[in-house]
C-alpha cells in the first residue's frame, strides 16, 4: 500500500464520519428543545459542511473548492451573528 492509498482511505474514512456526524447535527436542528440549541446545532452543520469541502478538495485535487469553503464560512458566521443579534434582542425586549 502506498501513501497515496493510505491518504485517499483516510479522507474517505472522515467524508463518511463527517456525514453521519452531518445527520447527527441535523437531527438536532430539528428537534432542538430550544432556540439556542437549535442555532449551535446549525453552527456545527456549516463547520462540517465546510470540513466535507475542505476534505473534498484535496481528495478531487480541485483547488476552488477551497474558496467555496471561505465564501460558505463567512455566510455562515454572518447568518449565525444575525440570528443571535435576533435572539438576544428577542429575550431583553429591546428594540434598535
Amino acid at each position: 500500500m502506498t501513501v497515496e492509498t493510505a491518504y485517499e482511505y483516510l479522507f474517505k474514512f472522515a467524508l463518511m464520519f463527517m456525514a453521519l456526524f452531518l445527520i447527527v447535527s441535523f437531527y438536532r436542528c430539528v428537534k432542538g428543545p430550544e432556540t439556542c440549541d437549535r442555532l449551535m446545532s446549525v453552527n456545527m452543520t456549516t463547520t462540517a459542511v465546510v470540513s466535507c469541502l475542505a476534505i473534498l478538495s484535496v481528495l478531487l485535487n480541485e483547488e476552488y473548492v477551497c474558496d467555496i469553503c471561505l465564501i460558505y464560512v463567512l455566510i455562515s458566521f454572518l447568518s449565525v451573528a444575525i440570528v443571535a443579534k435576533v435572539y438576544i434582542n428577542k429575550g431583553t425586549g429591546v428594540e434598535e
